[in-house]
């Protein structure tokens, strides 16, 4: 019962704090969303901020999780330029299920806009626990494609470029569902979307 309160507190904390904003969201109102004590909030997390970094701790932990990084930076990168493509694709399509198909994800992008605008100390959290990780493998990877460092300013641009096409079905979700007649994404558009990405990957090739 402890752990499910904790975790109704942190869902409508990430809701509420996406959709108000930290400064207007207030204990009251997220224990009422929970369905919780207003004193469980201090009992779990000690106060407001801490409700907050344990939001951002929680979805940097599931963004790992369903990207498969959650062991990244103890993974070598295949030697074989083959085997790093296949790694490569496989990040791409846990990252379309992820942005394009999980309605979790909805729920957590307007906290993570916010820390974006307006970088904290949740954004550190974000930053050190999710993206910096899913940049570093993502970067290993294209720099073996590439022949390049991995902290080469190109693959660093090329990365960044990446994630953003991805994360991009997300942010522009009802736009492009409008354009194509659809209310949700069904299997036959995922797997185009999937098809799309991939087909950019075959773009790395080594450079001079």
């Amino acid at each position: 019962m402890s752990e499910a309160t904790r975790e109704k507190l942190i869902d409508a904390g990430i809701r509420l704090f996406g959709e108000q904003g930290y400064e207007a969201t207030t204990t009251r109102r997220i224990a009422e969303a929970a369905g919780a004590n207003i004193g469980s909030i201090a009992y779990h997390f000690g106060n407001k901020h801490g409700l907050y970094l344990a939001a951002a701790r929680h979805i940097a932990g599931e963004l790992r999780q369903r990207l498969g990084l959650a062991d990244a930076t103890d993974r070598g990168v295949p030697e074989s330029r083959e085997a790093a493509r296949e790694a490569l694709r496989g990040i791409a399509r846990r990252m379309v299920r992820t942005f394009a198909e999980e309605d979790e994800c909805r729920h957590w992008l307007l906290m993570v806009v916010r820390e974006q605008v307006r970088p904290g100390e949740a954004f550190e959290i974000l930053q050190a626990e999710a993206f910096g990780i899913v940049q570093a493998r993502l970067a290993a990877l294209i720099a073996r494609l590439t022949g390049q460092a991995a902290d080469d300013r190109r693959v660093i641009l090329e990365t960044h470029t990446l994630v953003g096409q991805i994360v991009f079905f997300l942010i522009a979700r009802e736009p492009l569902l409008r354009r194509l007649g659809l209310r949700a994404f069904d299997a036959a558009t995922l797997a185009d979307i999937e098809a799309v990405v991939e087909a950019h990957l075959e773009g790395y090739t080594p450079r001079r």
